[in-house]
């Protein structure tokens, strides 16, 4: 019992010491940012930020919520930086897939078209927050008059917004036509080939349907691959429908539902570096859940059966060497999404970043992770931080390794729910 107890006893006093150890790295190395107004010209206190993204070909930016208005006008700031400082030309948006890679190459690049498509075809998390206005609205469309305009990209297999719901089924039917698929000479093609395409979503009303669109979409994705190649567009998004026929099935557990998409927005990511922009340097927009990574070592065991997109991409897809990845927290304030409640978020832990950053006095910061990992690259240091805001273990304040789940954190003082946007 006494060496027992003398175990739990040092094994505290480790804890603790290695506690200590990341507040003073975050105390010697954080780096205040003067503010995050997306429309400076002035990026010098954003240059540390730079520094650690150093060479990475993919930099991912999280947030505590779809509804994080400041977490989106600083992240505005930092896609400008990104783009005109450190050569990133494509923001991939946390979008429909389909949508905002075929539909995108389609529109003329007039202000007002851009304008009216963003609206229509990002989540209105965003394209209906006035915190992204200045970002979407007026600077996306103002590089198409400079020689590095800033191109669009979604990674969400969700397919579901305008363009898509306007046109993906027509424009896949004309394709499988023109090829003479097989699929094409079903009796039941115009019956119920093409309305479960034009319908997906409707297995989230009725699973029965899970089956048989199930098998509709596989089966064109396996024709598809034959004849065009397994990266070609259109065996991708096929690809993407029967994804979503798994996740709109209710099937399995919220890990189990959120690793099938997650899973394939990395494919997704993945497929835009290699195939859609080989030579373009990529900014992802998305939540800091989906961004993290390190998975299967949390403290909370039902967290450790999840597979994010950050995960799959820099772990199983070995992207790890190219990515940066930026979680976002703030030490208080009101969250809530457009269309929600607002509701307070929780007080940090004392032993929290955010609590370390508030003390010094500081709005806005920044910490990069990647540093006191190759200080200390064994160290498996345990501390608080608010991945999120409600729910799950990234929403509100929990114990884990944060320095290997994000390779650093923009730390802003006070959260506030979205305003809505006028109509575009």
């Amino acid at each position: 019992m006494k060496i027992w107890c003398t175990v739990l006893f040092l094994l505290a006093g480790a804890r603790m010491a290695g506690t200590q150890d990341m507040e003073q790295y975050v105390a010697r190395q954080m780096v205040p940012i003067a503010h995050i107004h997306p429309d400076s010209v002035d990026f010098s206190d954003l240059e540390a930020l730079g520094r650690a993204i150093g060479d990475a070909k993919v930099v991912m930016l999280g947030e505590q919520d779809h509804g994080d208005a400041p977490a989106f006008v600083a992240k505005s700031r930092i896609v400008r930086y990104l783009h005109e400082k450190k050569g990133f030309n494509v923001l991939a948006m946390e979008s429909d897939f389909w949508g905002l890679n075929y539909g995108w190459q389609q529109i003329p690049k007039d202000t007002n078209r851009i304008k009216t498509f963003l609206a229509e075809n990002i989540f209105g998390y965003w394209s209906a927050c006035t915190a992204c206005d200045p970002l979407l609205y007026r600077y996306i469309p103002s590089t198409f008059s400079t020689e590095h305009p800033l191109q669009l990209a979604g990674i969400d297999n969700q397919v579901l917004l305008a363009y898509s719901a306007k046109y993906l089924a027509s424009t896949l039917d004309s394709v499988m036509r023109q090829l003479d698929l097989p699929m094409v000479h079903r009796p039941d093609y115009t019956e119920t080939v093409i309305p479960a395409v034009h319908k997906w979503y409707n297995i989230r009303k009725d699973t029965a349907l899970f089956q048989p669109y199930h098998a509709i979409f596989s089966e064109i994705t396996r024709q598809l691959a034959a004849r065009l190649g397994p990266d070609h567009l259109w065996a991708m998004t096929a690809r993407n429908l029967v994804v979503m026929a798994e996740e709109y099935s209710g099937r399995g557990d919220y890990y189990v539902r959120n690793n099938t998409r997650d899973r394939q927005m990395a494919f997704n990511l993945d497929w835009i570096k290699k195939v859609l922009y080989p030579n373009e340097k990529i900014i992802v927009w998305a939540h800091n859940y989906h961004v993290s990574k390190y998975a299967g070592h949390y403290p909370e065991d039902f967290m450790n059966e999840a597979r994010t997109l950050g995960e799959v991409f820099t772990n199983e897809l070995q992207w790890a060497g190219d990515t940066y990845i930026l979680g976002f927290t703030s030490y208080r304030g009101t969250a809530g999404r457009l269309n929600t409640k607002p509701y307070k978020i929780d007080k940090p832990k004392k032993e929290s970043l955010e609590n370390w950053i508030f003390q010094t006095g500081k709005p806005y910061a920044f910490v990069d992770f990647k540093a006191f990992n190759r200080e200390n690259p064994s160290a498996e240091t345990p501390f608080y931080l608010s991945g999120g805001v409600k729910g799950n273990l990234y929403h509100g304040s929990h114990r884990a390794v944060w320095n290997k789940i994000f390779d650093g954190v923009f730390y802003l003082e006070e959260i506030s729910p979205c305003v809505p946007t006028a109509a575009k």
